[in-house]
Parts: C-alpha cells; structure tokens; sequence
C-alpha cells in the first residue's frame, strides 16, 4: 500500500448519482414514447417531470456525465412534447362536446 487509506467509490463502478442519471434517461424515454398514445400524454408529463426531478438529482450528486445531460434532454422534451399533446386532446374533447351540444 502507497499509504491512501481511503476507498474511492469510482473503483467499483458506484459512481454518485449515476443511478438517477439512468433513471432519468429511462424516464425521458418513456416520456417521448408516450406521445403517440394520445390520452398516455398524461403518463408522459409525468414520468417526464419525474426524469428532470432525477437529472437534477444526479447534478446535485456530482455526477458528470453524458447520460445526464441526455436524460435531461430527453425528459425536457418529454414534458414539453406531452404537454402540447395533452393540450391538443384536452381541446379536442371540448370541441367535440360543442359541437354535439349544437346538433
């Protein structure tokens, strides 16, 4: 021994917040495939603000990365995409209500 007495954490591959930043990217994944399945859009603002929780989780940890700033991405485009999606049935819906109410 050189005289180092302490234990790295990197050595054995548990990197501090690196958990979040997969959680995240998963998260932002998911966020983006829920578009496509109209009222899911709500499943994916959710799971997407869950993955931005997550990257800034791993931010705070000190995990520096590429996979975090992906799953931020992912997960940011995630909310704003499920977001519109969710607005544009939302308005669907109530056009339809009126348009049956006049009939």
């Amino acid at each position: 021994m050189d005289g180092n007495n302490y234990v790295s954490n990197t050595s054995n591959g548990n990197e501090p917040g690196k958990g979040a930043a997969i959680a995240s990217l998963v998260l932002g994944i998911v966020s983006i495939a829920t578009w496509f399945f109209g009222m899911g859009a709500l499943i994916g603002l959710i799971t997407g603000i869950i993955g931005l929780i997550c990257a800034s989780n791993a931010k705070k940890a000190g995990f520096v990365g590429g996979m975090r700033t992906a799953g931020f991405v992912c997960s940011l485009i995630g909310v704003i995409g499920s977001a519109l999606v969710f607005v544009a049935c939302v308005a669907c819906v109530g056009v339809l209500g009126t348009a049956a109410a006049l009939s």
